[in-house]
């Protein structure tokens, strides 16, 4: 499938950030331009939206906060946030953006962190709904953008900051704050998923619209506030 000329103008802009063009992919059924960070092995992944790249279409943002015990992976405690943007009408793609691992099979040599994975992504599930009890919770929190985004801003936006973030900090351990010499030295700074979902949030919100949004809780205070509130007597 061919780039439209306004993916090839947005394609280019990541380039002229010094990200590394691998090519161009299909998986999980989108297709995908995949990009190196400029000196190391973390990833930057932007799906080939199929539509006008610089209509200025996004006005909303939701950020989705999930947790719990994860059946799908043989039952271990996971969490993870993300910012989805919504258009202005029903027929405008919804766009996900993903900070991850890449995996520690991708780790250098002496590296206590993996590299991170960022996407760019359709939005399949929306997440239009929040629930919550002792296994598992989908947060919602919407908010209106300080002005409409086009897909190209919203893309030049995401690679912009992920170049601050090219390591997933965040494990079990809290191997970050167990090492600060370390992490100063080599100038990394921390980032998982929710510090990235802030990131691009404050990019594109005003400052009332941030002070309303929830705050960022571990995962397992949040689960044993969601089990207190449905064992609590009526």
């Amino acid at each position: 499938m061919c780039e439209t000329p306004c993916g090839v103008k947005a394609i280019a802009n990541i380039g002229r950030r010094g990200f590394r063009y691998q090519g161009f992919e299909y998986y999980a059924g989108c297709d995908w331009f995949t990009f190196y960070f400029p000196d190391n092995a973390a990833r930057l992944y932007v799906f080939n939206l199929q539509g006008d790249w610089e209509k200025r279409a996004y006005c909303r943002v939701r950020l989705v906060d999930t947790g719990g015990v994860d059946p799908w992976q043989g039952g271990i405690d996971s969490w993870h946030s993300k910012v989805l943007f919504l258009g202005d009408q029903p027929d405008i793609t919804p766009v996900e953006v993903n900070f991850s691992s890449l995996g520690q099979r991708w780790r250098s040599e002496g590296d206590l962190f993996d590299w991170a994975q960022v996407e760019v992504r359709r939005a399949w599930k929306l997440h239009e709904e929040s629930h919550g009890d002792q296994n598992w919770y989908s947060f919602s929190s919407d908010s209106d953008t300080t002005a409409p985004l086009s897909y190209e801003q919203i893309v030049d936006v995401v690679a912009g900051l992920a170049l601050e973030f090219p390591y997933f900090t965040w494990d079990e351990c809290g191997t970050f704050s167990q090492n600060p010499e370390l992490v100063q030295r080599k100038g990394i700074k921390e980032c998982h998923c929710r510090i990235f979902s802030n990131r691009i949030l404050e990019q594109v919100l005003s400052q009332a619209s941030l002070a309303r949004l929830p705050p960022d809780m571990d995962h397992s205070l949040r689960l044993s506030l969601l089990t207190a509130r449905d064992t609590s007597p009526p």
